[in-house]
């Protein structure tokens, strides 16, 4: 039932970036040029630079934040492995002292 809630709320927050870029690019037509240390940029718009710069920050957080999910991910699989091997050890000693029961009730 949240789903469409979700994504409702996702494409609102879209168009509205997506208006106030436009916004942001119409306002602001002039033509600049970074300098930078080693490099010079060309002319080109602030709203290009300024949309350059925030692509470029989104990228640079989808990959820290990759490294991190990746690195949660290999804990996961070894606790899952962990986990596996202790309840194949649990199983085996349960049914090793209903087996021993077994055999003193017999007896």
């Amino acid at each position: 039932m949240l789903k469409w809630l979700k994504r409702v709320i996702y494409i609102i927050l879209v168009v509205f970036f997506l208006v106030v870029g436009m916004f942001f690019a119409i306002r602001n037509p002039q033509l600049i040029s970074l300098d930078l240390v080693f490099w010079k940029a060309p002319e080109l718009s602030v709203a290009l630079y300024v949309i350059l710069s925030f692509m470029f920050g989104a990228c640079v957080a989808l990959l820290a934040s990759s490294v991190n999910y990746l690195r949660s991910e290999r804990e996961i699989k070894v606790l899952t492995r962990k986990y596996e091997k202790t309840r194949q050890e649990i199983d085996a000693l349960h049914k090793a002292s209903i087996t021993k029961e077994l055999s003193v009730e017999k007896r």
